[in-house]
């Protein structure tokens, strides 16, 4: 057991002290009510039946009927306060992995499983809650009556009492065997599980690359592969836990039968009473169920201390978000690289880079793929750290600041536009739930967006599909062109905008933002020397260095790039009309 992963879950529990202890009372109170009730059974067979008081007899019938009912009540009761208590402290351990997840930096998830995240936040989280109840609702409670019962056991005939004890060790035996044996099943169907979740994550996300390549019969033996192991582990595991459960309901059963036998005997020599032998039978058949419910309960605490072990694991995870500033500025859209070195593990890809973009000003930078272009794009939203080298919004080092909160004063479209399931409304909104109409149609009509959504019958409550497949690519970047305008950016970064508008659409583009008042700086990455040419000043990368820097006009005509977009390698392509 991870005694440190333990204690890190009790945290989620703090100001519940108080319910906890009152069930623990309600469970004592419960099992102690037991006493009266088994005392009244032996008086009623040894004395009032024997002398047929009738009335008598109906009057105990009557106080235990009424007994069994003050326990029910109380046992409702219990399990309210505890489901209430657990269900938050499980919560509280979700919101907690939410806003792990916000902290981990974009390296880690670009190396992170995320469809075995999906599973850990899913299916563990379950699984903890499961055990939880168990553990708090059932086992406890259960020990608890136990206990007591047992007591009681040796206030009814200790001599019998002696006799059901010399059968513990057989339980606490097959316990400690069998409970290894189910640990490591339990670990083994996890995977296995993990391994399904993350097969079938790739058949839904996946399913067009699957058919453009013919790999449907081969993705469908890959995954009966996966459901093959599924199915052998988890029956493997379901069997073990019912045949640990069965052995242990049977060895149980079987000192009830021995204390028959020993308590008939007893009778017959004239040690022991009739109501004495019921009493002491009535409180075994008491303790029995508290007994089934403890073994129950043993494999479901195996299989969520698994599961709490790996959200730990997780939640102690190191990989955390580059910057940890606090400080708030009201930033202008001025953005500074200063002599910046960065490189993904051991591939340089920026060299000394300086870059500048002041308030309001339209900056392009281009040059070939993998030159650093989206790079330093990410640089600027705090998704990365550079090795060496700083980086300044209006003056201020990234080191400072509160990068989320600068991050809300810059819009971002990327080469692919990110559309979610859902409404074109939805997805304009994202981030900005509060936005007014008249606020979205702006944005709207700034990315060139608002005509094409009107002439849906169904306008901006048109559903868009899985990652926006209901839509062009054109539309699909319009809204996504929208989504950033919501923010009333500061700064804008277009990467690639010309992927899925034409150069026309991208001009407009940029002529709308120049026309506000409070227009927006603006950073464009691309390879397409007409829309360069709106920019105001250009950085022309080769190989991670600013090669070249300054007006359009004189940086293209001096590295003979101009009106023709680079390839891969940095030279001209011919242009191509299409």
């Amino acid at each position: 057991m991870n005694t440190q992963a333990w204690r890190y879950y009790s945290k989620f529990y703090e100001g519940a002290h108080r319910p906890l202890l009152l069930t623990l009372v309600l469970s004592t109170g419960q099992s102690l009510l037991h006493l009266p009730i088994l005392l009244l059974v032996r008086y009623a067979f040894d004395d009032v039946i024997p002398s047929g008081n009738l009335p008598l007899l109906a009057l105990i019938g009557a106080v235990t009927a009424l007994l069994y009912l003050i326990v029910g009540a109380s046992t409702l009761y219990t399990r309210h306060l505890i489901l209430t208590t657990s269900k938050l402290a499980i919560q509280r351990l979700r919101d907690e992995m939410l806003k792990k997840f916000y902290t981990f930096s974009r390296t880690h998830y670009s190396q992170a499983d995320r469809s075995r995240l999906h599973t850990i936040m899913v299916q563990d989280t379950e699984r903890l809650d499961i055990m939880t109840n168990a553990l708090i609702a059932q086992l406890i409670p259960s020990l608890l009556s136990a206990l007591f019962l047992s007591a009681i056991l040796v206030y009814l005939n200790w001599l019998l009492f002696l006799v059901m004890l010399s059968i513990v060790p057989l339980l606490f035996v097959v316990s400690r065997s069998l409970g290894k044996m189910v640990r490591k099943r339990i670990h083994i169907f996890h995977r296995s599980f993990e391994t399904f979740s993350k097969g079938t994550l790739f058949v839904l996300q996946m399913m067009d690359l699957t058919r453009m390549q013919s790999a449907e019969h081969f993705e469908i033996e890959r995954q009966r592969e996966y459901l093959e192991e599924l199915r052998l582990t988890s029956g493997r595991m379901a069997w073990l836990r019912t045949a640990y459960s069965v052995i242990q309901s049977t060895i149980v059963a079987t000192m009830g039968i021995i204390i028959l036998i020993v308590g008939g005997g007893a009778i017959a020599t004239g040690i022991m009473t009739l109501g004495g032998l019921l009493s002491f039978y009535a409180a075994v058949a008491l303790l029995k169920p508290h007994l089934d419910t403890v073994s129950l309960c043993i494999p479901q605490i195996i299989e969520g201390n698994e599961s709490l072990t790996t959200l730990y694991d997780l939640l102690e995870t190191k990989g955390l978000r580059p910057y940890s500033g606090t400080k708030r500025i009201e930033f202008t859209g001025k953005i500074r690289l200063e002599s910046v070195h960065f490189q993904y593990k051991d591939r340089p890809v920026l060299r000394d880079v300086d870059l500048n973009i002041g308030p309001g000003a339209t900056v392009a930078i281009v040059g070939p793929n993998g030159s650093g272009k989206t790079t330093i794009a990410n640089l600027i939203l705090g998704f990365y750290r550079p090795q060496k080298g700083r980086l300044y919004a209006d003056d201020h080092p990234f080191n400072e600041l509160d990068i989320i909160h600068l991050r809300r004063h810059i819009g971002v479209v990327p080469q692919d536009p990110i559309i979610f399931p859902g409404r074109i409304l939805e997805n304009i909104t994202y981030g900005r739930p509060d936005a007014s109409i008249q606020q979205i149609m702006e944005a709207s009509e700034l990315a060139t967006a608002h005509e094409f959504i009107q002439e849906l019958p169904q306008g901006y409550e048109t559903f868009v599909g899985e990652h926006g497949v209901l839509l062009s690519g054109g539309e699909c970047q319009r809204i996504a062109l929208a989504r950033a305008f919501l923010r009333q950016p500061r700064l804008l970064i277009l990467d690639e905008p010309t992927n899925h508008l034409d150069r026309a659409a991208v001009q407009q583009l940029i002529r709308n933002l120049k026309s506000p008042d409070s227009a927006p700086a603006i950073l464009i990455i691309g390879h397409d020397m007409d829309i360069v040419s709106e920019a105001q000043y250009v950085y022309l990368l080769r190989e991670g260095c600013v090669v070249a820097g300054g007006h359009p006009t004189a940086v293209l005509d001096e590295e003979g790039l101009w009106r023709e977009p680079l390839d891969s390698k940095g030279t001209v392509r011919e242009h191509e009309t299409v």
